[in-house]
Parts: C-alpha cells; sequence; structure tokens
C-alpha cells in the first residue's frame, strides 16, 4: 500500500503516498525599496480621513507580496505524547476517490475516528484484493508504484466518516493502493474484478471497504504496498483567508479618487494573524463585467495593511479604509467595484459593488 497527498486526485503525475503534514512559512517581502513605496503614496494622494466615531484600518498603497507559498518537505504529523493507539473500533474507513497513470490504477482510503478522543496507526498495512463474493484474489503485496516518502505514527482525530468524492480532510489518515490495469504488462493473463479491498492494520485488525466500480487488475504484478507505512494526515494547504465584504458610495466622479471600505470576518474558531500571513488584493472597476470587458485604469494590486491590522479575531469583523484612483478621462456611467483577497497573484475571495462615475 502507499500514502498520497489530497492535491493527487485529479492528478496523477502528482499522485504520491506523502500525505504529509505540510507546515506553511510566509514572511512579508518588501518589493519596492522606500523611496518607491513614498513615490506610490505621493502618486495616490493623501490618505482620506476617517469619518469621526468610525475605526478602521487606515489605507496606504503597500506593494504587494508575491511570494509563493513554502511547502515543507513531507514528514508525519506529530503524535501528541500519551495517544493511545486506535482500536478496530475507533477508526471508521472510507472509499475516498480513484485515479490512474501508466497502465496503474490508484485507489484512495481515509481513516477517521469514531470515538471522542484521538489515536494513532502506526506500522506495516497489508493489502488483500476482493471479488464482489469477499474471496481474495490472490495478489501479493509488493513495493508502490510510487514509493512511500514519511514515516512515523500517525494522528487520527474524531470525525465523520469518510466519504467518496468529498477528499480527504484535516485529522484523517489517507492511504493510497495501486495495481495494473493494463493487460500487456501480463501476457496471457485475465484480468480481475476487485469490488472491496481488505485493509490490516498491525495491532488493530483488518477493516473491508467496498471500491465500486473500478477498472480491471492483473495479479502478475501484485499490488502496491508500503514497507515503512505510516498513515500520516493532511494539514492545511496554505493560510486560511478572511471572508470579505465591501461598502462603496453610490458616486464618484472622474479624476477622484473613490474611497470605499472592506470588512474581513474570520470563518474558523482561531485567530488569523494577518501580520504572519498577509494577504493582497486586487481592486477593480469595470464598465461591462458582463461582457469580460477591460477593468478602468489596469490591474491594480497591493498588499493589505496587515501591520496595523494585527490580529483577526473570531466573530469580530474589522474594517479596511480603501482608496483607489478613478482615472480623470473615465467615461461617465455605471461601474462594478471588485475586490479580490488571496496570497500572491492567487485571488480566492471576491466582493462587488455597484459604482457610478459622474
Amino acid at each position: 500500500m502507499k500514502l498520497r497527498r489530497q492535491h493527487g486526485i485529479g492528478s496523477p503525475h502528482r499522485e504520491r503516498n506523502d500525505l504529509a503534514a505540510r507546515p506553511v512559512s510566509r514572511g512579508v517581502a518588501r518589493l519596492a525599496p522606500a523611496v518607491a513605496v513614498a513615490a506610490l503614496i505621493a502618486s495616490c494622494g493623501a490618505l482620506h480621513p476617517l469619518t469621526t466615531g468610525q475605526s478602521a484600518v487606515p489605507w496606504l498603497p503597500l506593494p504587494p507580496d508575491m511570494t509563493p507559498i513554502a511547502v515543507a518537505s513531507p514528514q508525519a504529523m506529530p503524535v501528541p505524547p500519551g495517544t493511545p493507539p486506535c482500536s478496530l473500533g475507533d477508526l471508521a474507513a472510507g472509499f475516498i476517490g480513484k485515479n490512474g497513470a501508466g497502465g496503474h490504477v490508484l485507489i484512495s482510503f481515509a481513516f477517521a475516528s469514531r470515538g471522542t478522543e484521538a489515536c494513532q496507526l502506526d506500522g506495516t498495512a497489508t493489502i488483500t484484493l476482493l471479488d464482489a463474493s469477499g474471496r481474495d484474489l490472490g495478489f501479493k503485496n509488493r513495493a508502490p508504484f510510487f514509493p512511500d516518502e514519511v514515516s512515523g505514527p500517525a494522528l487520527i482525530e474524531p470525525g465523520p466518516a469518510p466519504i467518496l468524492g468529498v477528499g480527504l480532510k484535516y485529522g484523517e489518515a489517507g492511504l493510497t493502493i495501486d495495481w495494473v490495469s493494463q493487460p500487456e504488462a501480463c501476457p496471457g493473463e485475465a484480468g480481475s474484478q476487485v469490488a472491496g479491498v481488505r485493509i490490516g492494520l498491525p495491532g488493530v485488525g483488518k477493516v473491508t471497504v467496498g471500491v465500486g466500480s473500478v477498472p480491471v487488475a492483473y495479479a502478475c504484478q501484485g499490488v502496491g504496498a508500503v514497507a515503512d507505512p505510516p498513515l500520516p494526515v493532511e494539514a492545511p494547504a496554505e493560510p486560511v483567508l478572511p471572508n470579505v465584504t465591501i461598502a462603496a458610495p453610490a458616486q464618484v466622479h472622474a479624476g477622484q479618487q473613490l474611497r470605499y471600505t472592506i470588512v474581513l470576518t474570520n470563518p474558523t474558531k482561531l485567530p488569523i494573524d494577518l501580520r504572519q500571513a498577509c494577504p493582497n488584493y486586487d481592486e477593480e472597476l469595470f464598465a461591462d463585467i458582463a461582457q469580460g470587458g477591460p477593468p478602468l485604469g489596469g490591474k491594480n494590486i497591493y498588499g493589505l495593511n496587515c501591520a496595523a491590522a494585527g490580529v483577526l479575531k473570531p466573530g469580530t469583523p474589522m474594517t479596511f479604509a480603501m482608496v483607489l484612483n478613478v482615472p480623470a478621462d473615465a467615461t461617465p456611467g455605471s461601474y462594478t467595484l471588485v475586490f479580490n483577497l488571496g496570497y500572491a497573484n492567487a485571488m480566492h475571495k471576491f466582493a462587488r459593488a455597484a459604482v457610478a462615475i459622474a
């Protein structure tokens, strides 16, 4: 057997058995010297004073941080001391997806805990392929087609049973097996239809999981099995982005500054330190957004004022003052103000507002 990353589903060439925790590190990269920043501030005009009594993070034309998200080498998720071994009754196992590459079929499973506390799995699992009647198809275990890259025990946390199509979730352990699916790999041999997989977990027992309709398997090539298998878990791939809403005036004059606000809210139950993972934003005005027309004045990407914002707490919205220069030659009419939020140049949270230019 072998393990794989969650994002491997749908990307056969990336399918691997290294479903390891991926700590993320980010620093704020200064992409322009102080002189350039000062010039940007001068070109955008003075900061518009906030209304009396209004509390908002002040706007600054900061350069965007285009540093890619750093991904650490695969490693097992640390298991806290004293975490008990999983029992067979603790585990909820599920078939979560299939893929293929180079004549190999990749079948993915996940494990969660049925109980109220976390437990751990460790050791080398064994794989038995079964037909529709539950009989052993006689496949020998072998080294996986995609070698394992991690070792050590795996932390399994309480959660719902894994299901097909949802993919691996944080706190689950992932397991991927592989077999040959093309007849030329086993000349003269008839293929076998696999209906289920029995997974033997050392010190725990055997779990049988159905796999539905999958490509045939050829026994002469065996079934992939990890030699030193932990069942590691997948950590979030990147810092969580806040949710965003927007409030803008109904009208602005060409050649003036459009002064508006955005409100960020924390969608999690844990604080988000914006200083450690500072989002960029893209603000644009479109005259014909429905038809895919170009933005007015080009694309504008800046860094959020995270140093002043600090920590975004759950349940406590945070308002940011924003300023956008409206070109002097802008044609009067109705426009859509678009505000996009993300890391580097990958925008994942969006907000819109209608604005008229007079």
